[in-house]
């Protein structure tokens, strides 16, 4: 898929940028069943964890060179004029994901590392 933003703001919400929102007004479609349909919030489990594959994929996928280029690219990225409250949100996200991960970027950044939370 080729997607093309020319904008200067994200096109996701929520975002730092005050961006787009959600549009509340949408209603949810009709749909025609037989039986009991339960609308419930999901409960959270102690094995959910967002981060399953990407640790995998750091860990048991990628080479040593694969890593560094990874954490090269980030960083690279990172130095394009993005924010320090930013940058410190992407060091957690990363952290989420291996703390190799985060460290090489904030060496990288020459940002120093804040404890992990």
């Amino acid at each position: 898929m080729r997607y093309r933003h020319n904008g200067a703001q994200p096109v996701y919400a929520p975002n730092s940028f005050s961006g787009p929102h959600a549009d509340h007004g949408l209603q949810d479609p009709s749909w025609f069943v037989d039986g009991e349909i339960v609308r419930s919030a999901y409960t959270p489990h102690r094995e959910d964890d967002d981060f399953v594959q990407p640790r995998t994929l750091w860990e048991q996928v990628l080479s040593a060179t694969d890593q560094q280029h990874m954490v090269g690219n980030l960083v690279a990225h990172l130095m394009a004029g993005v924010r320090r409250d930013i940058i410190d949100r992407v060091l957690e996200y990363w952290r989420s994901v291996h703390p190799e991960i985060s460290a090489g970027i904030a060496r990288g950044l020459g940002a120093p590392m804040k404890p992990a939370a």
